[in-house]
């Protein structure tokens, strides 16, 4: 009684770094045959290199403090979830929606996601995209930078919506989805699902543990519910086009990226360690 609990903390893990290459590993990773491909797009200061650091365990993307971009550029990471069976490349790409004078304008950035993103269709090695927004930003500004990722992948790609920085929003951090559902909707935005979650790991609450701690398991839920489901690396599943449940919708206990500059499962079978080694950081379309 009376005693705080310790501030949770993810542990850094060094990281080597090769002359002449922006490759960056932090272990070693197992060989999986294998490979699910996910695309974080958003604003600057969404939180997508956060959401990144979230789903590896470990401080392995760099964050910004203010509402600027931090990411120049599209950096891959290799990661092991839903413990480590299934390998994950996260590509963390440049935010969207800075001035003339940002980390990156944001016609270059429109310029360089919209690349990206038909490329990776073109090639077959895209199966998610992840769109990163902040909690906190007027809904109808979403729709533009969603309309951008859309016309790049067609119906052939699961877009899935992740809201960040909701560790103070109350009472439960799903009820931002119950909050804004209809608008969304009347925007003519459709996902795949979705996940309320927050990313930070500055925390003085018992709450804001379970709250990281749930949200690591709901990003890792949307992941695994939106794998293809046969050999041909095809989504199969439900309509592309359908706002399915959300993937943090239980209580903390039991569960188990787009976005614009400033953004910030409840299956107990995939709940995973928030440390993972199995971490590695590579070159774009490598």
């Amino acid at each position: 009684m009376g005693s705080s609990r310790p501030k949770p903390s993810i542990p850094h893990i060094p990281s080597r770094n090769f002359a002449g290459s922006n490759h960056t590993e932090v272990a070693k990773l197992p060989h999986h045959s294998d490979t699910f491909s996910v695309v974080i797009c958003g604003e600057s200061g969404s939180g997508k290199s956060s959401l990144v650091n979230l789903i590896a365990g470990a401080h392995t993307a760099v964050t910004s403090d203010g509402a600027g971009g931090c990411t120049t550029t599209t950096n891959v990471y290799d990661v092991l979830i839903l413990n480590e069976t299934l390998k994950v490349k996260l590509s963390d790409t440049v935010g969207l929606g800075e001035g003339p004078r940002g980390t990156v304008p944001d016609k270059d950035a429109r310029r360089i996601l919209k690349r990206l993103l038909r490329t990776l269709t073109e090639q077959g090695d895209i199966h998610l995209v992840m769109y990163c927004v902040q909690g906190g930003k007027e809904i109808r500004s979403l729709r533009q930078n969603y309309q951008l990722i859309r016309s790049q992948v067609e119906r052939k790609v699961p877009i899935v919506l992740v809201v960040t920085c909701l560790e103070s929003y109350q009472p439960e951090m799903e009820d931002w989805w119950r909050d804004n559902e209809r608008t969304v909707s009347k925007l003519g935005m459709t996902f795949a699902g979705h996940a309320c979650i927050t990313t930070t790991t500055t925390m003085t609450k018992y709450m804001d543990v379970q709250r990281r701690t749930h949200s690591y398991d709901a990003v890792c839920e949307l992941i695994n519910q939106c794998r293809p489901s046969n050999d041909t690396g095809i989504h199969t599943g439900s309509s592309l086009d359908t706002v399915h449940p959300s993937a943090s919708g239980n209580k903390y206990p039991n569960v188990g990226i787009f976005g614009q500059a400033g953004a910030g499962k409840f299956f107990k079978a995939i709940t995973g360690s928030l440390t993972n080694p199995f971490v590695k950081r590579r070159s774009p379309l490598s």
